[in-house]
């Protein structure tokens, strides 16, 4: 009885993210949006490079749809519950908090990164391309990444238009000026890159195809950087989820 009150209430909460035709219409169109991979493999001479390029958060659309989704379902839904005491209900259900977050982690965030996942896979099977498995690792441990930051914007500050500022703003900085960093890095050829390649390690990954340069080292000091910040904002998020006042 206890799993079927679970099963309920999460897809309480699933459907409320997910309303008809949501899906139906977002993974088709993620599936679809692959069509430019082999587009950049062809003026790539087939390296690659031309895959890390086709990928690069912003360029690839499935990549921005999955990141959006997370971003909406953060901020404007689990962010808009908190602000506005709506949430309440769903505290006082006869099920632990720690059920409710882990709830409503996986939809926030969780599931967007699963619809991408699965059409990239589905498109790269039926066309035969070949992603080297760094490549994707790099992508979710990022996504991961900033979302777990958004999530502990979002609970920290609870307020609708100061988490979206925030959120981007951070998002920018990281990204933008953490790329136009371990450029300036790569060229010097310093090891500072070791403690700055989690901000953008995907200029690592351009550099270690591209270039031919051995970053292997630098790619993975980033990803080990980011899965550590990433875990501490989920710990975070989490205990200020479980402590919210009603």
């Amino acid at each position: 009885m206890k799993l079927s009150k679970n099963f309920q209430i999460f897809r309480l909460i699933f459907r409320e993210r997910y309303r008809e035709p949501t899906i139906e219409i977002v993974f088709p169109f993620m599936i679809a949006s692959n069509i430019f991979l082999p587009a950049f493999l062809e003026r790539g001479f087939f390296q690659t490079y031309a895959i890390v390029l086709a990928l690069f958060p912003i360029i690839s659309v499935s990549e921005t749809i999955a990141f959006a989704l997370g971003l909406r379902n953060i901020i404007f839904v689990t962010g808009n519950h908190i602000y506005r005491g709506s949430i309440i209900p769903f505290l006082m259900l006869p099920i632990k908090r720690n059920a409710i977050f882990f709830m409503t982690y996986f939809s926030d965030v969780i599931f967007p990164y699963i619809l991408w996942l699965s059409s990239l896979e589905f498109y790269l099977i039926i066309s035969g391309i070949y992603v080297p498995s760094i490549i994707i690792i790099t992508f979710t441990c990022g996504y991961f990444f900033i979302e777990n930051i958004i999530y502990l914007i979002s609970l920290t500050f609870k307020s609708e238009g100061i988490s979206t500022l925030l959120s981007i703003f951070t998002s920018g900085i990281i990204f933008i000026f953490g790329g136009i960093l371990n450029y300036e890095l790569i060229i010097s050829n310093s090891s500072l890159l070791l403690l700055s390649s989690f901000s953008n390690p995907f200029i690592v990954l351009l550099a270690q195809y591209e270039e031919n340069k051995n970053m292997l080292n630098f790619l993975l000091s980033g990803l080990l950087i980011e899965i550590l910040i990433l875990t501490f904002a989920l710990l975070y998020s989490y205990i200020r989820f479980v402590r919210l006042e009603i």
